[in-house]
C-alpha cells in the first residue's frame, strides 16, 4: 500500500469518526440542549478544567469568531461563565456553571461514543493508546500549519 493511500485511508477514518459523532450527538440534541458544536466546548471546558477562550479556540481548532458566538451562546444558556482575566485583560476565562457541568456529566452518560471509545481504548496498551494520541496530535499540528499557507 502506498503512503497516499495509507494518508487516505487515515483521513477517511477520521472523516468518517467525525461525521457518526455529528449524527449520533443531533439524536440527543433535544434531550442535552446542545450542539455538537457546543457539546464540545463544554467538554473541553470541563476536561480542562476551564481555560481561555483561546485555549478553547486552539484545542478545537475553531476560529475566534466562532468560538465567541458558541460562547456567547453557551453563556446565553446558563452553561459557561466568561469573566476578563484579572492578571491579562486581553484573556477571556471560561468557567462551568453548575447547570453546565451537569449537563458535561449527562452528556458523558448519555451519549454512547464516550463509552465506546474507552471500551476501545481499553483494549490496547497504554503505550498503544499513548502512540495514537501523539500521531493523532502531531497530524492535527500539522495540519493546523497547513491552514494559512497558500500554493
Amino acid at each position: 500500500m502506498s503512503d497516499f493511500q495509507q494518508a487516505g485511508d487515515v483521513i477517511k477514518a477520521v472523516v468518517g469518526i467525525h461525521n457518526t459523532l455529528v449524527q449520533i450527538t443531533r439524536k440527543y440534541e433535544s434531550e442535552l440542549g446542545l450542539t455538537f458544536l457546543q457539546l464540545a466546548i463544554v467538554n473541553t471546558i470541563r476536561f480542562h478544567a476551564g481555560g481561555t477562550l483561546k485555549q478553547v479556540t486552539e484545542q478545537l481548532s475553531l476560529s475566534k469568531s466562532t468560538a465567541s458566538t458558541q460562547v456567547d451562546l453557551l453563556v446565553g444558556k446558563g452553561y459557561v461563565h466568561r469573566e476578563v482575566s484579572k492578571t491579562d485583560r486581553r484573556e477571556t476565562m471560561l468557567t462551568l456553571t453548575k447547570q453546565g457541568d451537569l449537563v458535561a456529566q449527562k452528556s458523558i452518560l448519555i451519549l454512547p461514543f464516550y463509552q465506546a471509545t474507552a471500551e476501545q481504548l481499553a483494549l490496547k496498551s497504554p503505550e498503544d493508546t499513548r502512540i495514537l494520541m501523539e500521531t493523532l496530535e502531531q497530524l492535527l499540528e500539522q495540519l493546523q500549519n497547513l491552514k494559512g499557507e497558500k500554493k
